[in-house]
C-alpha cells in the first residue's frame, strides 16, 4: 500500500514497482475521475488527495472493495503485477507509457539536486546574544497574565469548536484541556493518540536542535496523554529553497528531526514539503510541523489529562533544570525580541524521562501530566488549575536557577505531574530509580495560585485571561 503524493499514480505505481522488482500494468479507464475527458497525462500526474494505490492478493479484491464501500468509499481494480521491471499505462485501448521503474525512482534514474547552502549570517548575532543584561518586569504574576493572554498559549476553543470534533462517536479526548487528542479503537481496548507541535522560533534559531524539539515535543504530548510514541507524519514549511540560506536551514533541521526520530524509535511514515512561504520582504520562520501518533493499550483505564483533579494531590517538578530563556515565548512578549539560542535538549534525557513518565502514568501512580513548552514552568501550572478549576500552593524555591528561568524557561525535557499523597514515595522512587530528577513543589487546594514568596491570582482571573484571548483578537 502506498499514499498517492506528489505525482499521483505515476509516482506510486513506478515506486512500488522498483521497491517489489516487478512489473506493473494500469489501465487508466478503470482509474475514477473529477471530471470527463482527462488525459492520460493529467490522469497519471494528478494529486488528488486522499488516494491510495494498495496490491492485494489475488483472489481476494472483492473483499477490499466491501471494506471501502462499507465506508463509502471508491475501491477499484486497475491493474495488476506483471512480469519484467516495465510499468505500463494503457488508455482508450492503446498503451500511453511504457518505461522501466527504476528510471523514475531515487537511486534510479530521476534526478537529485545539490542545492547550494550557505548558514545565515544572522545566527552568529542571535546565538551570541546576552541575555544576562534584560532588565525583567519585578512583578511576575502580571507577565504569567501576559503569556497566558499570548495567541500561541491561549485557549484554541474559538477554533475547534467550529468543527466536528466527534466523529463517529469514537474521541475519547478532544481538544482543548489535553497534551493530545485520543480516539478509540471500536472492538478493542487500545486508542490511537495524535498530536501535532512544532516552534518555529526554535528552527530559526537553531535549525538542527529546532527540528529535534519538533519531534520530542510531540513525542511528549502523547506521553502526557498515557501513550507509546510510534511514528510521525510531518508537513515541512519555508521559504524559498533556491537562496541558499533557506536549503542550509531545511537540511539542518531535517537532519534534527533524523536525530530525534532514531532516538525515540519513531519511524518517518510520510509527509510533504511546502517551499516558497515568504513575501518580497521575508519568510516564515522555518516550521516543520510534526503529527506524532502514539498508541494505548487500554484508553479506559491509562488516559491520562493535564488539569488537576483532586484537593490534596501533590504536585511534582520532573526533569531537567530550568535553564535559558532564548527562544522562548516570555522573550517574544515581554521584551519583544526573538534572539538567543534555542532551549536546551539532551537526547539521553528527554527519552529516559519519557520512558521513566509513561510507566509511571500505565502503573497508575500519576494522577495528571502536562509537558512544560511553550510559556514555562509557570504556564504549564496555570493550564493544570484552569483544566481543573483548582488551585494550587506553589513554592518553586526548591528547583534550582533564576527565578525567571525557573517560571518561563522553556527548556526541554519537563514535565509536570500530580499524585495522590499516598502514592508520592512510590512515584518519587519510581523516578528516581528511572535515573530522572524530581522535585515537590506544591499542592493542589483552593481556588487561586498561590507562589510562595512571590503572590497569588485566582483562576478566575486567569481562566478568563486565557479563554478571552483569541475572541477578542477575533472581534
Amino acid at each position: 500500500m502506498q499514499d498517492m503524493g506528489a505525482a499521483g499514480i505515476a509516482c506510486s505505481s513506478s515506486e512500488m514497482t522498483a521497491k517489489g522488482g516487478q512489473g506493473m500494468r494500469i489501465n487508466l479507464d478503470l482509474v475514477p475521475a473529477r471530471e470527463p475527458g482527462m488525459t492520460a497525462y493529467e490522469m497519471l500526474l494528478s494529486e488528488s488527495q486522499e488516494r491510495m494505490l494498495i496490491v492485494a492478493h489475488k483472489g481476494q479484491e472483492q473483499d477490499i472493495i466491501d471494506v471501502y464501500e462499507k465506508w463509502d468509499l471508491h475501491a477499484v481494480v486497475i491493474g495488476e503485477v506483471v512480469e519484467g521491471d516495465q510499468v505500463t499505462y494503457w488508455k482508450d485501448g492503446e498503451i500511453k507509457a511504457q518505461i522501466p521503474a527504476d528510471h523514475l525512482v531515487l537511486g534510479g534514474g530521476a534526478p537529485q539536486y545539490v542545492r547550494e547552502t550557505k548558514k545565515p549570517s544572522y545566527l552568529e548575532e542571535t546565538q551570541n546574544a546576552d541575555l544576562s543584561t534584560l532588565l525583567h518586569p519585578e512583578n511576575l504574576i502580571e507577565s504569567l497574565e501576559a503569556l497566558l493572554g499570548s495567541p500561541n498559549i491561549a485557549s484554541k476553543r474559538w477554533v475547534h469548536e467550529q468543527y466536528d470534533t466527534m466523529v463517529r462517536t469514537n474521541t475519547v479526548q478532544g481538544p482543548g484541556a489535553a497534551d493530545a487528542g485520543i480516539i478509540r479503537l471500536k472492538g478493542s481496548k487500545k486508542g490511537l493518540v495524535a498530536e501535532t507541535d512544532c516552534n518555529g522560533r526554535y528552527v530559526y534559531l537553531n535549525p538542527r536542535r529546532g527540528g529535534q524539539i519538533a519531534v520530542v515535543e510531540s513525542a511528549r504530548n502523547v506521553v502526557c496523554s498515557g501513550a507509546k510514541p510510534m511514528a510521525i507524519t510531518n508537513c515541512l514549511n519555508y521559504g524559498n529553497p533556491y537562496k541558499p540560506e533557506v536549503y542550509w536551514t531545511f537540511k539542518e533541521s531535517l537532519a534534527g528531526m533524523g536525530d530525534a526520530c532514531r532516538k525515540l524509535n519513531t519511524p518517518v511514515t510520510g509527509g510533504n514539503v511546502s517551499f516558497y512561504n515568504e513575501n518580497p520582504e521575508s519568510a516564515i520562520f522555518p516550521t516543520p510541523i510534526i503529527g506524532m501518533l502514539g498508541v494505548i493499550e487500554d484508553v479506559e483505564k491509562h488516559k491520562m489529562s493535564p488539569s488537576f483533579k483532586k484537593e490534596g494531590d501533590i504536585i511534582l517538578y520532573v526533569g531537567a533544570p530550568r535553564n535559558g530563556l532564548g527562544g522562548t515565548e516570555y522573550l517574544k512578549v515581554i521584551h519583544g525580541l526573538t534572539t538567543g539560542d534555542a532551549p536546551i535538549l539532551d537526547l539521553d534525557v528527554e527519552l529516559k524521562v519519557q520512558e521513566t513518565v509513561l510507566e509511571a502514568i500505565t502503573s497508575g501512580l500519576v494522577t495528571a501530566a502536562h509537558d512544560i513548552s511553550d510559556g514555562g514552568l509557570a504556564v504549564t501550572i496555570a493550564e493544570m488549575g484552569i483544566f481543573g478549576s483548582l488551585g494550587a500552593q506553589i513554592d518553586l524555591s526548591v528547583l534550582s536557577g533564576s527565578i525567571h528561568e525557573i517560571w518561563f524557561s522553556e527548556a526541554q525535557s519537563g514535565i509536570i505531574l500530580t499524585c495522590q499523597p499516598n502514592q508520592k514515595e512510590p512515584l518519587m522512587k519510581h523516578l528516581s530509580q528511572g535515573g530522572v530528577d524530581v522535585a515537590q513543589i506544591g499542592t493542589v487546594q483552593g481556588d487561586a495560585l498561590n507562589f510562595e514568596g512571590v503572590g497569588s491570582v485566582s483562576l478566575d482571573q486567569l481562566h478568563n485571561i486565557y479563554e478571552s484571548a483569541i475572541p477578542k483578537a477575533m472581534a
